[in-house]
């Protein structure tokens, strides 16, 4: 049995420390850092990306070209520094990506969508915030005997009600601001 569990750790541990990887030693060994640094400023990777690289692949002995990468990397974050990228991050709630298009053509218009997206965003967990509430007093009400908690509960769950219909409205407006 222990020896199971040893080697048991010993995959996972492995799992774990490869999951750490930016690149594994044979891609490293085959890489087109003109592709590589492409296909990362598409996804709005940070160009320091590369430091990763330069890590990872120096411990089997391949150095990163990294001007190749920064070639490819200003050509595929042009693709990723738009008004609908913006809108999305924002929408998933990822503010951390306006950085990596500071400075470039498409900043100004993918910062203002990313924030009327993040906006989306905080209403939609605000809606969700309420509904939960509104659940947790139902089933309180459910369970009362007492008359005045009932009126209390009830009051809590029509000024909830209210919010959650001023909430759809606001939403429904964000969402007017999409690219």
């Amino acid at each position: 049995m222990t020896k199971h569990l040893a080697l048991l750790s010993l995959l996972l541990a492995s799992l774990l420390m490869a999951g750490c990887e930016s690149m594994s030693p044979t891609e490293c060994k085959v890489a087109d850092w003109g592709r590589v640094g492409h296909a990362d400023g598409t996804r709005g990777e940070s160009e320091r990306r590369i430091a990763d690289y330069t890590e990872d692949c120096g411990k089997v002995g391949v150095v990163p070209n990294a001007q190749l990468y920064r070639y490819g990397w200003d050509q595929g974050i042009v693709n990723f520094c738009t008004a609908a990228n913006g809108w999305r991050e924002g929408l998933q709630g990822n503010s951390g990506k306006a950085s990596v298009c500071q400075g470039q053509a498409g900043y100004a218009s993918f910062v203002r969508y990313l924030e009327a997206g993040l906006q989306v965003n905080n209403t939609q967990a605000q809606m969700q915030r309420n509904a939960r509430e509104s659940e947790r007093l139902q089933k309180r009400l459910e369970e009362s005997k007492n008359d005045e908690e009932k009126k209390n509960i009830r009051n809590d769950l029509r000024h909830i009600d209210r919010e959650q219909f001023r909430l759809r409205n606001q939403l429904t407006q964000q969402q007017m601001l999409a690219p």
